[in-house]
């Protein structure tokens, strides 16, 4: 490995989960401010929670918000990553001046490495960081099964500042990681089992695998 592996929690909405991000010395906690989105937080619930656990860099989440919105709710929260789920280059570009851009580009199984070239183009110079995401595993390993698609995703990971939003489990993230050695890798956060109790086993048991190489 050449640089130390990244990890970025998104989609956090409980303290439980932002403390483990943080005792993980996670680099990045990303919170979705989309009002539509199933793990919403409130910029309220931004502040309180991440108030409680110092250390990474936080990020805020949007679907397909316009570009002022997105620009005034972090200045009001003093937030400079903003990581944008939704793919509008027009948006990206009015906000590369004043903020740190995590563009997501959605993958499916049959993507096309020219569509993909095509949306890196689109928004070269405007994003900071690059999320590849996947919707599912059975998507993730139809794209990765076809011949030349792992080379572009190794060379892009090689050449940018990739964060692979993978579907991740036990079995294949330690592969993944080696294989691809991105910039930093995306998890999503774990949830509420029931209201005020949460189950971080699994995810022990996913960085089990990665210690090494995130210490």
């Amino acid at each position: 490995m050449e640089h130390k592996l990244n990890i970025k929690f998104g989609e956090i909405n409980t303290l439980s989960d932002a403390r483990y991000a943080a005792g993980l010395g996670a680099a990045f906690m990303g919170f979705n401010l989309s009002p539509a989105h199933p793990k919403n937080c409130s910029e309220q619930s931004l502040k309180e929670i991440s108030g409680w656990a110092p250390g990474p860099a936080i990020v805020t989440e949007w679907e397909n918000e316009p570009a002022n919105l997105i620009a005034d709710t972090c200045n009001r929260l003093n937030i400079e990553y903003i990581q944008l789920n939704g793919f509008n280059p027009v948006v990206t570009a009015a906000l590369k001046p004043e903020f740190c851009v995590i563009q997501n580009i959605n993958l499916h199984g049959d993507s096309h490495i020219g569509e993909m070239v095509q949306k890196l183009s689109d928004v070269n110079g405007l994003a900071m960081y690059y999320l590849l995401t996947f919707k599912d595993i059975v998507e993730q390993e139809k794209f990765l099964s076809k011949p030349g698609n792992d080379l572009f995703v190794m060379d892009l990971c090689r050449d940018q500042p990739v964060f692979l939003n993978f579907r991740f489990n036990t079995s294949n993230i330690k592969m993944l990681v080696e294989k691809f050695n991105p910039f930093g890798i995306n998890i999503s956060g774990n949830g509420e089992v029931k209201p005020g109790i949460q189950d971080f086993s699994g995810l022990n048991d996913l960085f089990d695998q990665i210690n090494y190489l995130i210490e």
